[in-house]
């Protein structure tokens, strides 16, 4: 289970020697409390960016076609998918199995596709067999379906703000010590202790590439082929 805000910038408080925060006085922090919220977002945002694919942000989608519709919005949060991943649900009613649906780019699907989709009724619909980016805003599918389909597929979910005290960030409790010595580079920074710093974004660097280590490189499938929005 991923930390809380406050916990997190508490543990770099009591690093720094200062007085921790009250789940009452977070909103309002000020000062030395202040700058250590900040650095924990900064954090944050850094091993957020590392990696587009990490597995602590990995979510699924289904969804539900509309007959007579091609193209769809990303859900929220969206920031990369794995087009590979892409499967319309078996529906015995619909009489339809696990289907894998083949990528293609959206200017393929333009030249050669969207007129027919267009311009089909509904004799000219079935099955969709193919998706298509939709450059950035969403994705589709062609043929356009004849009927309420779902399609499901994986994704990557881009970096949520933390603001509340009672916000997480997804990264695993077991790693608060990589943010912890991320948040105190920029707090030595801040307070012009550059040797400290030094140190502090060294054990920063290293702990990033732990985790790389960890839930990067020994699962290559997160390598696979994706768009980005």
């Amino acid at each position: 289970m991923p930390s809380t805000y406050i916990s997190l910038c508490n543990l770099v408080l009591r690093r720094l020697n200062e007085v921790e925060i009250a789940d009452a006085d977070f909103a309002n922090a000020r000062g030395v409390q202040a700058l250590v919220k900040d650095s924990i977002k900064s954090a944050v945002a850094q091993i957020n960016q590392a990696e587009f694919g990490w597995p602590f942000n990995a979510a699924s989608h289904t969804q539900v076609l509309t007959a007579g519709q091609s193209e769809y919005s990303w859900p929220n949060f969206f920031k990369v998918a794995d087009y590979n991943s892409f499967q319309i649900v078996k529906n015995d009613a619909l009489g339809i199995g696990f289907v894998s649906l083949r990528s293609m780019d959206r200017d393929e699907w333009y030249q050669d596709h969207r007129d027919t989709d267009f311009s089909a009724g509904s004799a000219g619909r079935s099955a969709p067999s193919h998706i298509f980016t939709n450059h950035g805003n969403g994705w589709g599918v062609t043929p356009s379906p004849d009927k309420a389909y779902s399609i499901t597929f994986k994704y990557f979910l881009n970096y949520a703000d933390i603001i509340n005290f009672d916000d997480v960030t997804r990264i695993p409790e077991s790693y608060d010590t990589v943010l912890v010595d991320g948040a105190l580079y920029h707090m030595y920074m801040f307070k012009d202790n550059l040797e400290a710093a030094k140190a502090a974004y060294a054990v920063f660097e290293q702990g990033i590439k732990n985790l790389q280590s960890l839930y990067i490189n020994n699962y290559e499938y997160i390598r696979d082929t994706r768009v980005s929005r």
